[in-house]
């Protein structure tokens, strides 16, 4: 199961405490709850402290909403407490150099960062491959890859028909790339961590004819 966290402005001062909005799609939060009834907020919540991702308090966490799509599907928004230290740089200039998740011990910020960005290289690369599938499908059924260069009129084509879900942006919210290369070649790019397209942390994935 995976959480999505998204971090916002980050305010200053020496310790400052926030709520951290998390999204999860849940289907196991169902289990034991039958499939005939609503997910309730107490059982959200004890299905998110029982992933031990953060040692939290019950106070710590807070249900927002909860969407239900069908009698097995359900996202469940909620508020993590977060804490950022900070210090003055020789500039002084106040930095975040530290986060803590919860009672947890205190993570530093680049190492924070660091394996956020691994989190979010492996899940734009799991859409790289999603879009891989469709396209694939596409090709089976029509004979040809799609010979188009733009995210939208690509996914305009694959979706509903050969792909279950709609996919257009990389993990850091950025709309991925479509090239036609040589060969009717397809290339499907994210920009990465940084944004920018043609750089050394690009996320690439070529899909050839058969």
């Amino acid at each position: 199961m995976t959480v999505l966290a998204c971090l916002h402005t980050i305010e200053i001062g020496m310790t400052w405490q926030r709520w951290l909005p998390i999204s999860l799609l849940a289907p196991a939060l169902l289990a034991g709850c039958g499939a005939s009834r609503k997910l309730s907020e107490e059982t959200a919540k004890g299905r998110i402290l029982a992933l031990g991702l953060v040692d939290l308090k019950d106070k710590q966490i807070a249900v927002r909403r909860i969407l239900h799509a069908g009698e097995d599907q359900a996202v469940v928004e909620a508020g993590l407490q977060m804490a950022f230290r900070l210090s003055k740089s020789k500039e002084k200039d106040w930095k975040v150099n530290a986060v803590r998740l919860g009672d947890r011990n205190w993570i530093d910020v680049q190492e924070f960062l660091a394996a956020l960005n691994d989190v979010r290289t492996r899940l734009t690369q799991r859409s790289l491959e999603q879009l891989q599938e469709g396209i694939r499908k596409y090709q089976a059924k029509r004979g040809a890859l799609p010979a188009v260069s733009d995210i939208v009129k690509l996914t305009d084509l694959l979706f509903p028909e050969f792909m279950a879900e709609l996919v257009r942006y990389d993990a850091w919210s950025q709309e991925l790339k479509v090239h036609m290369l040589s060969g009717s070649t397809v290339q499907l790019l994210s920009a990465g961590p940084d944004g920018i397209s043609g750089s050394a942390d690009d996320i690439r994935l070529e899909v050839r004819p058969i």
